[in-house]
């Protein structure tokens, strides 16, 4: 769900690369990777980097931007619906989120199969922002009621408020742009705003991972906490 352009500044592109590494930094050092909320996390992290950093290659056409953007939204879609699982436990709303990811990946499958990701891209990113910024706010408000005292040390906290700032933006940015004329430079603008909200957004990633030590019990393992 990146877009891409000639006018974004370096320093952008690099931040959208080197920051998705710190919170992957943050889990080995503290050794956190036992722990479920961790695993999916670094693996988010690792896909946006390789994402961002296929995008910035020199060699990188449009038309390549547009199916690397489509083949990584759809895995973070995945990613995050599963880690929202972990919070959102009812059976009915478990069953719901895998219902939706297979319905989405059958649909967007089938649409760049039929026109060609060029033509479906648009629309499919703005579909899956909508659903994960939808998940994003039911996971935070059952975080809420279950850890009001302690929320600040979530790392779901974090991942899910960081999630609705970055997704929220992504949906008005897009509104603008198809209720607008689209030009160039709003087009230039979209991608900058964007940018600047991704690196937010792993400034949220980063806190996350900052805030988890691996629980120590007796035996040495480590144990996962039901609300981490």
């Amino acid at each position: 769900m990146v877009q891409t352009g000639t006018g974004i500044p370096l320093m952008l592109s690099l931040l959208a690369i080197l920051l998705p590494l710190i919170p992957i930094v943050i889990i080995f050092v503290r050794r956190t990777w036992q722990l479920d909320t961790m695993i999916f996390l670094g693996v988010i992290c690792l896909f946006s980097c390789l994402q961002h950093l296929l995008i910035y290659m020199p060699q990188s056409q449009p038309g390549n931007t547009a199916i690397i953007n489509s083949l990584f939204g759809l895995a973070e879609l995945g990613l995050l619906l599963y880690l929202y699982r972990l919070i959102i436990r009812a059976k009915w709303a478990t069953e719901l989120l895998h219902t939706v990811l297979i319905a989405f990946a059958s649909v967007a499958i089938t649409m760049y199969a039929l026109g060609g990701m060029m033509k479906y891209a648009a629309p499919l990113a703005m579909t899956a922002a909508f659903i994960l910024l939808l998940v994003s706010v039911v996971a935070l408000v059952q975080l809420i009621r279950h850890k009001q005292l302690y929320i600040f040390q979530s790392p779901m906290f974090w991942i899910a408020a960081g999630n609705i700032c970055f997704f929220s933006m992504y949906l008005l940015t897009g509104v603008l742009l198809v209720r607008g004329t689209s030009t160039p430079s709003l087009q230039q603008e979209k991608t900058i705003l964007l940018s600047v909200l991704h690196v937010i957004r792993f400034a949220f990633f980063i806190i996350a991972a900052a805030t988890v030590w691996p629980p120590k019990q007796t035996d040495g393992s480590v144990k996962n906490h039901p609300w981490q």
